[in-house]
């Protein structure tokens, strides 16, 4: 045995405790810590929507069978959305709220109006942001809204559930774990498909800044940090995007460069991280040590911990999450100095923060 072999086998041991330590530290902070709470109140959802979803009237369905039942569930829906009267329709088989977006930004995106729209309609005293892509488990709300208690905000982020297995799917499946990966290197931030607040969050400083900016997680966690507020991550409260992707890399470059926004530490050590994880894979394909290959046996497990709530959904992206890694590595990488988006045919300036 030469000594780079060496230094590659004692490596990948190092790692692999890393991420046993990983496992333990994230069992503790998004698995118990984050677990109850006594906040409760009338409960608003709020889920913008734009186009019809793959997912969309099962999205409507697992939000109306929440075990913890809200005062409103208001979707709201752009009058100028070319499938508005199918949406509509839908929905109108169902009890929920239906608004059209009124509120006017120029500078905001459309999900912002939307969100404003809906809050500006909404009577609850808890305002809780969702999206119309995503299947909610019963106790998702009950997980989410209780912690309110002894965070400002609280979020969690979403596992994948490809609607098909096209190479899109898959590649996109295995690249969402790395929303969850950001989190645990690089401080806690909000995601858009699973926010709650307390109602007087949102005061008029709030609706300003919304109002000025392309990303509501982004801004929103902004604001939390300001006012030297916390941000619970409840891994309990995890549910399901549903998606069938089409453009992956722009889908891809977006979520990247939402996290360099809020986690520039963790997104600047990815890059070393995926360098060092492409040395690793080469050194496994020529060495053929089976100490090589447990690290990635590892990274599978600590994210079927992480989706176990899931069942059998957490499985497929697990797996998956291997290729994530290299996915999400060449991607950081190509998007590392780019300033601005697409993000539904408009262009957004993004700034590190």
């Amino acid at each position: 045995m030469n000594l780079i072999t060496l230094l590659i086998l004692i490596s990948s041991i190092l790692l692999d405790l890393g991420i046993f330590m990983q496992i333990y530290a994230e069992n503790k902070k998004f698995f118990k810590e984050p677990k109850g709470g006594n906040y409760r109140g009338n409960i608003s959802v709020i889920i913008p929507v734009r186009g019809i979803d793959v997912n969309f009237e099962e999205n409507v369905k697992s939000l109306l069978n929440q075990d913890i039942k809200p005062l409103e569930i208001i979707y709201v829906v752009d009058p100028d959305d070319p499938y508005r009267e199918t949406i509509e329709n839908i929905l109108k088989k169902y009890n929920v709220k239906i608004v059209h977006t009124f509120y006017n930004c120029n500078m905001c995106s459309g999900k912002i109006r939307a969100q404003i729209s809906g809050l500006l309609r909404s009577n609850g005293d808890i305002i809780v942001f969702g999206d119309s892509d995503t299947w909610y488990p019963k106790y998702w709300l009950r997980e989410l809204t209780l912690p309110l208690s002894k965070y400002m905000a609280t979020t969690t982020f979403s596992f994948a559930s490809p609607a098909r297995l096209t190479l899109k799917n898959l590649v996109r499946a295995g690249f969402w774990t790395l929303g969850i990966e950001s989190q645990a290197i690089g401080g806690t931030f909000l995601w858009g498909g699973s926010m709650a607040f307390r109602r007087n969050f949102f005061n008029d400083h709030v609706l300003k800044s919304l109002s000025k900016e392309w990303c509501d997680d982004c801004t929103l966690t902004r604001i939390v940090k300001e006012r030297k507020g916390k941000i619970g991550f409840i891994g309990n409260a995890i549910p399901l995007n549903v998606y069938d992707e089409h453009n992956l890399f722009k889908w891809a470059q977006r979520q990247v460069l939402t996290v360099k926004i809020y986690s520039y530490r963790g997104a600047r050590a990815f890059i070393p991280f995926g360098l060092y994880m492409v040395i690793l894979l080469i050194s496994l394909i020529l060495i053929k040590n089976f100490l090589l290959l447990l690290p990635f046996l590892l990274w599978i497990i600590k994210n079927l911990l992480r989706g176990r709530r899931l069942g059998r959904k957490a499985i497929l992206p697990s797996l998956l999450s291997i290729i994530g890694i290299y996915f999400a590595w060449v991607v950081l990488i190509l998007s590392w100095r780019k300033k601005e988006i697409i993000w539904r045919d408009k262009i957004y300036i993004v700034e590190n923060k």
